[in-house]
């Protein structure tokens, strides 16, 4: 049976397997999974709990998913999410899923991924799981039915700390049975770009969020304002780096992170460049690319001088 949107043009029900990835919006893990690796990697010398961390890992992966595809389904529904969208991984508007699909598995993902985290609970305690719901519930109310905090200017507040500090400490604490400051100064400088993906991703919306009434941080700081901040989130995470290794949180040879100035200035130029901001398609995905080459050379870096000396 086709489920039907406001227009009464029938889409299709059940989606394929390819068409079910692309609602997951994969590209964005990144920025979830590479947390979840720095929270490994410094947890290395204290030793490693594998199953408890199969479980962080997969609940992590669950909750990013389920925040991504609620998020789709209620911008969709709002209104905030038109026809002729210019983000192709934004299916409903295509119609190419149904709304329906998108509400039960993006429900179904938080489900499954707080169950999952909870089992961590055997080995940490009740705080820990209390924390760690507490953590979903803000990701599931960064879009909705009643609560929207993306709608009022805190999404890139909640990403910064749900995909940065937060993240990081309760891998931290999970694998260790503590979490550290240490560990949350150092999940700094990604979470600066973890937070450049979604202001990148509300600069290119800025016109038609102010259309649906939606207030994010770019529509509170205006187009140009927003391009200034926008180029704090890509520059600060080189400083901070920086500032990690003199402090001697971070080696020496983290300085390798600073192969990705060069993308950072690049995304920077064609945001200064571009006079419309609907003609910045593919910025969100330029912003989750730059995270992604960042953080894999912060995480070996440290890596290498957590298992070798060498820094």
């Amino acid at each position: 049976m086709t489920e039907t949107k406001m227009d009464n043009t029938p889409v299709t029900g059940i989606p394929g397997a390819r068409l079910w990835l692309m609602s997951l919006r994969p590209f964005s893990f990144t920025a979830s999974i590479m947390p979840m690796l720095l929270a490994l990697v410094l947890s290395l010398e204290s030793g490693v709990i594998w199953w408890v961390y199969v479980c962080y890992f997969s609940s992590g992966l669950l909750l990013h998913a389920g925040t991504n595809v609620l998020n789709d389904y209620y911008d969709f529904e709002n209104g905030v999410d038109l026809e002729g969208d210019i983000d192709p991984s934004h299916l409903l508007p295509q119609k190419l899923v149904s709304p329906r699909f998108m509400k039960v598995t993006g429900h179904l993902y938080f489900g499954v991924g707080i169950l999952v985290g909870s089992l961590i609970g055997i080995e940490r305690g009740g705080l820990f799981v209390t924390l760690g719901i507490t953590g979903a519930v803000l990701a599931y109310f960064y879009t909705g039915a009643r609560i929207s905090l993306k709608y009022v200017a805190l999404g890139d507040v909640l990403v910064f700390f749900l995909l940065g500090p937060a993240m990081v400490a309760m891998g931290v604490w999970a694998l260790q049975g503590t979490p550290g400051w240490e560990e949350v100064l150092i999940s700094g400088p990604m979470a600066f770009l973890v937070a450049s993906i979604l202001h990148s991703n509300n600069l290119r919306d800025i016109h038609s969020d102010r259309e649906a009434g939606v207030q994010t941080l770019a529509g509170l700081f205006g187009l140009t304002y927003s391009r200034h901040f926008l180029s704090i989130l890509l520059l600060v995470p080189f400083a901070y780096t920086g500032s990690l290794i003199v402090a001697g949180l971070l080696p020496f040879v983290s300085l390798v992170t600073l192969i990705a100035l060069l993308p950072a200035i690049k995304v920077m130029r064609t945001v200064y460049a571009t006079s419309e901001p609907h003609d910045l398609s593919d910025l969100t995905m330029r912003a989750a690319a730059l995270h992604l080459i960042f953080s894999l050379l912060f995480v070996g870096t440290l890596l290498l001088w957590q298992t070798t000396g060498i820094g």
